[in-house]
């Protein structure tokens, strides 16, 4: 899918102009969404991580129960 890709790059590369795309993303596409919330924290990028916790806090009631049990113990 070209918007993960795209969101992938903006992660990548730190582009902060686009965090509002990934967290677009993060909401309006959970399922594929897992794999991103992964390279959110893994940059080791304190803004990075924020945005990786305030889309869960918005979405975790909505989230299937098995992803967001990997999302938590990835973020949280």
């Amino acid at each position: 899918m070209v918007r993960h890709r795209w969101c992938e790059l903006v992660v990548k590369h730190k582009y902060a102009q686009a965090y509002g795309d990934v967290e677009h993303f993060l909401i309006h596409d959970q399922a594929m969404g897992v794999y991103l919330y992964g390279e959110l924290m893994v940059q080791e990028d304190s803004r990075q991580q924020a945005l990786a916790r305030h889309c869960l806090s918005l979405v975790q009631n909505e989230m299937d129960q098995s992803a967001r049990r990997v999302v938590e113990e990835m973020v949280l």
